[in-house]
C-alpha cells in the first residue's frame, strides 16, 4: 500500500500538467498577469505554447522566432499599457496591449478572447514589432 501512495504521489504533478488545456485561464486576471510576466520578462516560448502555439510551431521554429525577438528586445520590458480594448458581445472581446523599456523598442500585442463561464479562453493573438501588423486585426 506504501508503495501505491508514492507512485501516485510522483504522478499526481503528471496529470494535473495533463489536465491543464492550452488557451484557458481562471480568469482574465490570470490570463492578464501570464502574459504580461511572460512578455515584460521576454519568455516568448512559453507565451506562445501556452496561448495554444504548442501544436502550430516545431521546437526549431520556436527557437527561430525565439532568437529573433530576443535579438530584436535584448533587454526586459519595464512597462506596459493596455490601449485598446473593444468588446465584440457574447463575452468576446479583442484587446491590444504594448510593452516598451529603455533601451528597448515597443513590442505589441493582440488578443481575441472569450469570457465564458468555465473561464477565459484566447481564441488567436499576435505578437509583433510591427504596430500595423496588430492594428490590422481590429
Amino acid at each position: 500500500m506504501r508503495i501505491f501512495a508514492t507512485i501516485l504521489f510522483c504522478l499526481l504533478p503528471l496529470v494535473a500538467s495533463a489536465q491543464q488545456r492550452d488557451s484557458y485561464f481562471d480568469d482574465y486576471q490570470a490570463y492578464s498577469k501570464f502574459v504580461d510576466s511572460r512578455i515584460m520578462t521576454r519568455d516568448f516560448i512559453e507565451l506562445i505554447q501556452v496561448l495554444g502555439g504548442r501544436d502550430e510551431y516545431t521546437d526549431a521554429q520556436l527557437q527561430g522566432i525565439n532568437h529573433r525577438f530576443l535579438s530584436i528586445y535584448p533587454s526586459d520590458f519595464t512597462s506596459r499599457a493596455v490601449v485598446r480594448k473593444t468588446d465584440l458581445g457574447d463575452g468576446f472581446r479583442q484587446e491590444m496591449r504594448i510593452y516598451w523599456g529603455k533601451g528597448t523598442g515597443y513590442n505589441y500585442f493582440y488578443a481575441l478572447l472569450h469570457d465564458r463561464s468555465d473561464g477565459l479562453v484566447v481564441l488567436t493573438f499576435t505578437l509583433n514589432s510591427d504596430v500595423s501588423k496588430v492594428l490590422a486585426e481590429f
